[in-house]
């Protein structure tokens, strides 16, 4: 029998996964990357089964101090429909900064998708 996560271990856990991507997009290690990103997609699928457990996980890392990680639970709010307004407005005030670097384009796309700017492509 799986062991049930808690609100605070999933944070815990999507915020040190954001880190190391931080870590390995700076060192170009796209391996650690991605082996990062398919964790988060494994949180992500137990949250998108239990949306108060996701409203009160991606409450909390909407306003963790990563830019990485407010992109990301922004992403995955549009994705659930679940804190719409509040996503959006930290990804457009994400894609208007000049001092992040590629990190900018994330929410910029993230964004034009959401918004139907990209044929093809949903979220």
């Amino acid at each position: 029998m799986k062991k049930k996560l808690t609100a605070e271990q999933i944070v815990a856990l999507h915020i040190a996964s954001d880190e190391l991507c931080d870590i390995a997009d700076l060192t170009g290690d796209y391996r650690t990357h991605n082996r990062e990103f398919k964790k988060k997609l494994k949180l992500f699928d137990i949250l998108k089964d239990d949306i108060e457990l996701a409203k009160v996980v991606y409450d909390g890392l909407l306003e963790y101090d990563n830019i990485t990680t407010k992109t990301s639970a922004a992403a995955s709010c549009l994705k659930l429909g679940i804190y719409v307004n509040r996503a959006e407005q930290t990804l457009e005030e994400i894609s208007r900064r000049n001092d992040i670097g590629i990190r900018r384009g994330n929410a910029e796309m993230t964004l034009m998708v959401w918004r139907g700017d990209v044929p093809g492509k949903t979220l």
